[in-house]
């Protein structure tokens, strides 16, 4: 039986690390009888390795959804599937927003994905990591602030007027969500993780990643060091939703000061370690989901009367505007950024200065200069 293994993130539980694993270790997958296809669409701002995309994007123009493209792209991304079995035993997408686009925008995707498995008899095996549900909205938030580098946040409300319309989208009853999965394609085939890296082999989502697909990790994958998608501190958080407020700022320049913010982004957050919520409004938050967080764990997970997630709340500190670290990051962030746009107008001036004097040299022999533009223009008249 040929498999799809179906990766739906949620959003924030490093996506990026296992796309990027796939994306880098291709031939290796492979030769494994694995494969993580590239599809002939392009979404601008969303990078290639996000193969699921076409599952969830919605198609629009001049404002219009446009649903029967978006089923005619369904239907060509599992045709292109269906021939990846006639080589590979398991094919592999990954897509974070699929766990959000199923709710809203794309509410009939669970129904389709089956009846198409049914018909061209694969089965397709659903994995999704979750965070617990404060530490999932607190980093979603701080993404959104952030936004992309294709595209400018509009986020510009503080925290406690956007977090309202963070918790109404973001699907944060996770045992619902799980269990219609299930009534899809079934509970053995709904793979259900905590995102913590004590759960996972050698701290690594990578190497969780492969084996719940049936590999191990080993030393010929190629595993990048670095974090691909870092979240910001509270303070660069802050900085950056003021910025997404000015209006009269160009792309260009927008995207420069994001850049130089989020260069330095680790020094803010080494000596202020924060939160969006309290301990207190944490452990409020967490008890309206702890009845179902602990059902995914007595049901998906074979954990019978445990917590899904530590309910430990006693080391949480609420970020607060007035912080003594935020002044001082805002001078750093300040001083920063002018001396980087010093160092590129040095650069820029260097490249000037250099033409000017090639100019000069060519003024001191200006015979020589007319007579060779002379001789240039007629060689091209002849």
């Amino acid at each position: 039986m040929k498999t799809l293994y179906l990766h739906i993130g949620t959003p924030k539980t490093g996506t990026c690390a296992i796309q990027e694993l796939c994306t880098l270790n291709q031939e290796l997958l492979n030769r494994q009888g694995y494969f993580y296809p590239e599809f002939p669409y392009s979404y601008p701002g969303f990078g290639k390795r996000r193969n699921g995309l076409f599952l969830q994007r919605p198609i629009t123009k001049d404002g219009v959804r446009q649903v029967e493209e978006e089923r005619q792209r369904f239907l060509e991304g599992m045709d292109i599937i269906r021939k990846c079995f006639e080589t590979y035993d398991n094919v592999i997408l990954s897509d974070e927003g699929i766990w959000g686009a199923s709710c809203e925008n794309r509410r009939s995707i669970w129904p389709e994905l089956k009846d198409y498995s049914v018909q061209h008899k694969f089965t397709v095996k659903i994995i999704v990591y979750l965070r617990r549900q404060d530490l999932f909205i607190d980093s979603l938030w701080r993404q959104r602030v952030k936004g992309s580098g294709n595209n400018r946040s509009k986020v510009i409300l503080p925290w406690e007027e956007y977090a309202e319309d963070i918790m109404e989208i973001a699907q944060l009853d996770y045992y619902a969500e799980l269990e219609k999965l299930s009534s899809f394609f079934g509970r053995e085939n709904v793979i259900a993780r905590r995102f913590d890296r004590n759960y996972f082999p050698n701290g690594m989502i990578q190497a969780d990643f492969l084996e719940l697909i049936g590999l191990k990790l080993t030393d010929e994958y190629v595993i990048t060091k670095q974090s691909v998608n870092v979240s910001m501190s509270g303070n660069t958080c802050e900085i950056k939703r003021i910025i997404n407020s000015l209006p009269d700022i160009t792309d260009s320049e927008y995207n420069l000061l994001r850049k130089n913010l989020l260069d330095i982004n680790i020094v803010f957050g080494s000596e202020y370690k924060s939160n969006m919520f309290s301990s207190q409004e944490a452990e409020a938050f967490m008890e309206t989901y702890r009845q179902g967080n602990r059902k995914i764990a007595e049901k998906y997970m074979n954990e019978k009367d445990t917590d899904l997630f530590d309910m430990d709340f006693s080391g949480i500190c609420k970020w607060k505007k007035d912080n003594p670290y935020l002044l001082d990051d805002i001078i750093r962030f300040t001083v920063e950024n002018n001396v980087r746009l010093l160092r590129k107008m040095e650069k820029e001036n260097a490249v000037l200065w250099k033409e000017i004097d090639n100019l000069k040299s060519k003024l001191r022999h200006p015979l020589r200069t007319i007579v060779h533009i002379v001789s240039k223009k007629l060689k091209m008249a002849n």
